[in-house]
This record gives structure tokens, C-alpha cells and sequence, in this order.
């Protein structure tokens, strides 16, 4: 089925706000909100919202519900249909973005199985680097567009890094997005309908042997980087070789793409990458260890501690020492566990519980040996060469915004051109208030990509201008593209919104692209 161009952008554009919508609605109704009366204490996040602590309340109350035949029916579920992913070892020789093999996949948005977009999807495994330095197998999709390319040069590649899909070997995107499953489906419409060509990685350990290393700074944008240089190593046709390349990731793929335009210019000076968009980052981990403990996505906690343990063996009789019977089953638990069945199992979890001396894990997390390991994933202390898109949700209650606000100032003061886009969505529930930017990005940072690959003006955010660590998210005038308040409103230039504000100025005029 081929569509016209216009009409598959227009389609493809609903249907991505549907995906992300419809998956914030799942995960909602995974977690058992269902409307009962009674909230707890508050979370913690800076909100004033009374319908935001029922829900919370209600969530809190039914999580206990995710246990027994509910979580063994998920975890039953076994997407691999053959050895692609099983068959590759642990450690391999090669050359970083060498391709290991291929075969066809699929692309299905909303229908399993079922490609609308006439898009080409081929499933890859490729060769990367660790944190140890060791070769490894990682696997990823490649999705070529069927819509034509308008901008300037050579169609561009877009290359995603996936949020947290969990930790277990079927939470793949390579396995879940054939059946419509991974919510990474609304970026990759998104940029195929204007033209662009998607990859798709997997990252370390989803679907390969190794646990999966979450958060892992270098894994991840290593994973990233390699997953652009196999795409064009694959010599497709329709792939030009010297594709211009951005990187995309909310969440922890905000973490994944910050990281490798960060380790870029010294792990992979050969890519041409030009630019790159890095929402909801948790650049410390420290601090969203602080968000996450007791909320609704807790069972991060566990995916984090397994990925450090694994990169980290010497940080094992440590830990040991630390935890009590239920944190090792919680450990245990986590390792295998896809994010809906650790929303039903985790939630809300205090990780007091799990200790030995009550202490919670993110204060274990800054004692020695363990906080020298949290300190190497921190995001920020290198410098990208190319402009950034930074977003973030100013009540965001799993990443804490003062993690991006922070990396946005200090890429800024090295001289990188960053814009800085904060969205003051109202506090609606757990997890909504997260998710939503994931959305309300995806039109603005695509657009403002665009204009740097086609070498048009761009703006920019002055660093004095982007909000410090604490400064106050309630003032009414600060309007953000895709916030509820700015919704309507178009700059100039055609983009969603703008950055004026009285409370920290305007944003930069246009600056041209070097």
C-alpha cells in the first residue's frame, strides 16, 4: 500500500500522538488506577493538584494487586520466534558498527504485524564497545521511508536510543515493535513520514546475553552511536552513505542520546552527526534514584543496581553486605522484568524496606565503593560539537527537572549551541506528568532538527536564560512549546510555541548553522 506523501505525513502524525497517548492510558491502567478513594501523603514532586495525590493514592493502593497469576501471565509471554537473538554470544571480535547479520522485521504501529507506512524494517545485530572496553553484540531495527525527502542534501538518519522498556531479554524494541508493542513507535512514524530514515537500537543486553546495563553512560551511547555507523555500513540503497545524523531519546533514551553526543567526537569521529535531541534526561543518577524511590516507577531502582552490578562484579559483596532477604528478591525479580510487569509488581516501592539498616537505596548509592560507579554515569562533564534540543516537564515526577536544567546550563557554558525547552504540563497523575513531554516534544524537536540539517537558522536558548537548579516552576508566564498554555501559539518561524518569558527573558534570536 503506497499513500501519498502529504496524506502519510498527516496520518502518521495523528496516529503518533494516539501511540504515545494511548500508552501513557496503559501504563496508567497497568498500574491499577482505578479510582479508588483515599490519598497518601504526597509524593514529594512540586505540585498543588488535589486530583494528582488521589490518583496517586489510588495507584498506591491497588499496586499491591500486580502479584500472582497477573504478573506469571506477563511473564509467560515469549516474543523471540527464532535464534537472531539467542544465538549471539556474549563477547565478540569486530570492529565498532561492524554488521553481524540481518534479517527482514516489520513495522507495525497500533496492529501487530501490520505495516501501513510501506516502510522497509530490517532487524540488525552489530558490534559495540562496553564500559570495560570489550567488543560486544547488540541488536537494532532499521526503518527506511517511503515518503520522499524535501530538505536540503542527503536523506537524513535518526537514530533513537529507546526510554525504559525494562530489563528482561523480551522487552526488546527490535522483539516488541513487529507487534505494535514499544511506544518508540510515535518518534519513528513521526520521522519517517518527513522523510527521514530511523535506526533503532536495542541497546546493550536487551535480547542478547548480557543483563541489560540501565543507565549505563558509556554502554548506552556507545550502543547509540554504533547503531548510526552499522546502519550505513549496511549499504542499503536507499541509506546514502554520507546520511547527516541525529540522535533522539526521552528518557532513558534522553540519557542514551545525551551520552553519545557527548562521547562523540572521540568515540566516533568518523559519523557525520550534526545535531541531536535529548528529552527527560537523568544526567545524575543520584538524583532521579531520589525520584523514583517510593513512586510508581521504582522497579528502576532494581534495573539500575542489576546493570552496575554486571558492569561493576567488584561492587557485588558491597551490596551484598547492604541488602536484606526482600532487596535480593527485588533484585532477582527485576532482572527479567519488561516495565508493565515491574509497574505491577514495583510501584511505589520504598527502598528502606529493602536494606538491612532501613537506609534507602539512593543514600546507599553515595557511600563507597558504590558512589564512585554512580559518579562515572554522570552526564554533562564532556562536550558535544553539535547543537541540542534539551526538553524536560517541569512537575516531571520520575526524572526531577533540575537534571536537565543543569546539563543545559553546563553544555551552555562550554560553548554548545543548546535550546532549551522546558514544558509546564499540570500535574495530572504519576507517570502521566512524565510521559506527556515525551508527546508534546516530538513536533517541536523535530522541526528544530530539521532546520539544522538543511543549514537553515535555528534558535538558540542564552545560557543565563535557561532556569537555574530551584528556580520556581509556577510562574504563569513562563510558556513552553507543547505546555497546555502554548499550546496555540506559533513563533514566527512556524514552531510550536517560543521561549518568551518575562520570567527569564526571550529566547536567542537565530543563530546560522556554522
Amino acid at each position: 500500500m503506497t499513500l501519498h506523501s502529504r496524506s502519510y505525513h498527516r496520518i502518521s502524525a495523528r496516529l503518533s500522538t494516539a501511540a504515545v497517548a494511548a500508552t501513557t492510558s496503559v501504563l496508567l491502567a497497568a498500574t491499577g488506577m482505578t479510582g479508588v478513594a483515599g490519598a497518601e501523603e504526597n509524593s514529594g514532586v512540586n505540585n498543588s493538584n488535589p486530583a494528582y495525590d488521589t490518583v496517586d493514592g489510588s495507584m498506591r493502593g491497588a499496586s499491591d494487586l500486580g502479584s500472582g497469576e497477573t504478573i506469571g501471565a506477563i511473564g509467560s509471554v515469549n516474543l523471540q520466534e527464532d535464534d537472531f537473538y539467542t544465538s549471539l554470544p556474549r563477547f565478540i571480535d569486530g570492529k565498532p558498527g561492524q554488521v553481524l547479520k540481518s534479517q527482514p522485521s516489520n513495522f507495525a504501529l497500533g496492529i501487530p504485524k501490520i505495516d501501513w507506512t510501506n516502510t522497509e524494517a530490517t532487524r540488525i545485530a552489530y558490534v559495540s564497545t562496553n564500559s570495560q572496553g570489550k567488543t560486544v553484540p547488540v541488536t537494532g531495527t532499521v526503518f527506511t521511508s517511503s515518503a520522499p525527502w524535501k530538505g536540503k542534501g542527503p536523506r537524513p538518519l535518526l537514530t533513537i536510543a529507546p526510554g525504559t522498556q525494562g530489563a528482561g531479554d523480551a522487552c526488546s524494541p527490535g522483539i516488541t515493535t513487529p507487534y505494535g508493542l514499544d511506544y518508540e513507535g510515535a518518534p519513528i512514524a513521526a520521522a519517517l513520514a518527513r522523510g527521514w530514515n530511523v535506526a533503532l537500537t536495542d541497546l546493550m543486553g536487551l535480547g542478547t546475553k548480557p543483563q541489560h546495563t540501565y543507565m549505563n553512560r558509556e554502554d548506552q551511547g556507545h550502543a547509540t552511536l554504533d547503531m548510526a555507523r552499522a546502519t550505513l555500513n549496511l549499504k542499503n540503497k536507499n541509506i546514502p552513505a554520507n546520511s547527516p545524523v541525529a540522535t533522539w531519546g526521552y528518557s532513558q533514551g534522553g540519557g542514551a542520546s545525551a551520552s553519545a553526543l557527548e562521547l562523540q567526537p572521540t568515540y566516533a569521529p568518523d559519523l557525520n552527526l550534526v545535531t541531536g535531541y535529548a528529552g527527560g534526561v537523568p544526567a545524575d543518577l543520584a538524583v532521579t534514584a531520589e525520584g523514583v524511590d517510593g513512586m510508581v516507577l521504582a522497579g528502576a531502582m532494581g534495573y539500575t543496581i542489576n546493570g552496575m552490578l554486571y558492569a561493576y562484579p567488584e561492587l557485588r559483596p558491597e551490596l551484598d553486605k547492604q541488602l536484606n532477604d526482600k532487596g535480593r528478591e527485588v533484585l532477582n525479580q527485576t532482572k527479567d522484568e519488561c516495565i508493565v510487569q515491574s509497574l505491577l509488581r514495583q510501584s511505589f516501592r520504598d527502598s528502606r524496606e529493602l536494606t538491612k539498616d532501613g537506609r534507602s537505596l539512593s543514600e546507599i548509592l553515595k557511600s563507597e565503593p558504590i558512589a564512585s560507579a554512580v559518579r562515572k554515569q554522570e552526564i554533562g562533564h564532556l562536550k558535544p560539537k553539535v547543537p541540542v534540543y534539551i526538553g524536560h516537564g517541569t512537575h516531571d515526577d520520575v526524572i526531577p527537572v533540575r537534571q536537565a536544567r543543569h546539563l543545559a546550563r553546563t553544555w551552555c557554558s562550554k560553548g554548545v549551541p543548546v535550546y532549551y525547552q522546558e514544558q509546564r504540563i499540570p500535574s495530572v497523575a504519576p507517570l502521566v506528568n512524565h510521559m506527556v513531554p515525551m508527546l508534546s516534544h516530538l513536533t517541536p524537536a523535530m522541526e528544530w532538527l530539521e532546520k539544522v540539517i538543511n543549514g537553515a537558522d535555528y534558535p538558540t536558548t542564552p545560557c543565563g536564560e535557561i532556569p537555574a537548579d530551584n528556580a520556581p516552576d509556577g510562574n504563569a508566564d513562563f510558556i513552553t512549546p507543547g505546555s497546555v498554555e502554548g499550546a496555540g501559539q506559533t513563533s514566527s518561524d512556524g514552531v510550536p510555541g517560543s521561549l518568551e518569558s518575562k520570567a527569564y527573558g526571550s529566547s536567542a534570536g537565530p543563530v546560522t548553522k556554522r
